[in-house]
């Protein structure tokens, strides 16, 4: 109890002013819910009449060997897709990626190719290789997908759909959902996509039209990404999904997410490299969408309802406790039925335990997010206000050089 009337009464309103921010953030999770039911109301198979499909390019930037690579790999050359091609972009001829994928050339000649570019003229060293890579090259469809996710052989008939069905969508984008193959580590990255990342999504897709798009995939017409400005206008900006779609969008035409996730594979890291990844995320979040990234604190309940209990108890009402208690049981229930359908990804009983450590995780990460540096690919830039990157190492240097090999001209 508090004796001091004054304090008590303030106390007693600060207590239901925290149970009702975090009653906002159980409605997000609510709307979220309802667009997980949206999604999952799109229809996701091919089209039966379809005579005859569009050409297609897959452009895969890579760096280094993410988890499961390999297979990753083979469940883009493996897609049941009658005209498409694989071009892999990497950055340096030492790479040890490249030894890998210079194996997929000689198994898989007229399906895979390989360009090294090591001309770093652009902050943003992926969309500088893709960039230069994809000059010369050409499909009335372009693929840019990122290497480190799975999909089943499905995956482009599937995305390609929508564009045969309706020629006011310019691109098609999906989720990705997140696989751990490691141990808690793991399991708090891939909790980070499936509780956070995709209902905050599913939240602006059930109450906006998508005017942005998300890295795991970006299918294109290649007419309407000439008229967005090409590859090259995204070599200086770090959200380059975001700002693609965005121009997309400003040329005209509609973005479609698709219901299909992928898989991204999750391995075990450091807590350093964790927190390095996530920091960059939350600032690239906040750096593209600053309103929208200051109110999402309210998607995270968790504290606001310890908070509201807690003074509800040092006021003598026990009440606010069953209050928060019952909201973050709704909490749960709704990341747990999103993760469930259509993520895919139920919860686990090691999930359970590590929950309410990626809530306060989020939390910390939230808080941490009000600063310009972050760590990308092993190099230090920071983010400028309009959302281009200036390298604060040697990330920019001018090595001109090009090589390809593989797949057909």
């Amino acid at each position: 109890m508090i004796p001091d009337p004054g304090l008590a009464r303030a106390s007693m309103i600060l207590a239901i002013v925290f149970l009702g921010l975090g009653g906002v953030g159980v409605f997000f999770d609510l709307l979220a819910f309802l667009g997980s039911r949206k999604l999952l109301g799109q229809s996701s198979l091919p089209p039966p009449d379809a005579s005859s499909w569009p050409s297609l390019l897959m452009i895969k930037p890579v760096k280094g060997i993410d988890e499961g690579a390999e297979q990753n790999f083979l469940s883009f050359v493996r897609q049941d897709y009658p005209d498409f091609r694989i071009l892999f972009v990497a950055g340096d001829p030492m790479d040890p990626v490249v030894v890998l994928i210079e194996r997929l050339v000689r198994q898989y000649p007229s399906r895979v190719s390989l360009k090294i570019v090591a001309e770093h003229s652009g902050a943003n060293r992926k969309m500088n290789n893709v960039s230069r890579a994809f000059q010369g090259e050409s499909a009335d469809l372009i693929l840019l997908n990122d290497s480190d996710i799975r999909v089943d052989p499905s995956y482009l008939k599937k995305i390609v759909r929508p564009l045969l069905e309706d020629s006011s969508i310019g691109m098609v984008t999906c989720l990705q959902r997140g696989t751990p193959t490691g141990g808690w580590s793991s399991r708090l990255a891939s909790l980070m996509l499936n509780t956070e990342a995709i209902p905050q999504s599913l939240v602006a897709y059930l109450l906006f039209p998508i005017d942005f798009a998300f890295g795991p995939t970006m299918l294109i017409r290649q007419n309407v990404l000439e008229e967005a400005g090409g590859f090259s206008s995204l070599t200086e900006v770090l959200a380059d999904d975001y700002h693609l779609g965005q121009k997309v969008v400003r040329a005209g035409y509609r973005i479609f997410l698709s219901p299909y996730m992928v898989d991204a594979q999750i391995a075990d890291e450091s807590f350093v490299s964790l927190w390095q990844h996530e920091i960059r995320w939350v600032r690239t979040y906040r750096n593209c969408r600053p309103v929208g990234y200051a109110f999402s604190i309210l998607t995270r309940p968790f504290i606001f309802l310890l908070l509201g209990g807690w003074l509800g108890e040092l006021v003598d009402r026990p009440v606010f406790w069953e209050v928060a208690i019952v909201l973050y049981l709704i909490h749960f229930g709704a990341l747990g039925a999103i993760a469930s359908e259509p993520v895919r990804r139920p919860f686990r009983k090691e999930d359970l335990l590590l929950f309410p450590v990626r809530e306060l995780l989020s939390l910390v990460l939230y808080l941490g997010s009000f600063g310009s540096r972050i760590v990308w690919r092993g190099h230090l830039y920071r983010i400028r206000r309009d959302g281009t990157l200036m390298a604060l190492d040697d990330s920019s240097r001018n090595i001109p050089f090009t090589s390809a090999q593989g797949g057909a001209p």
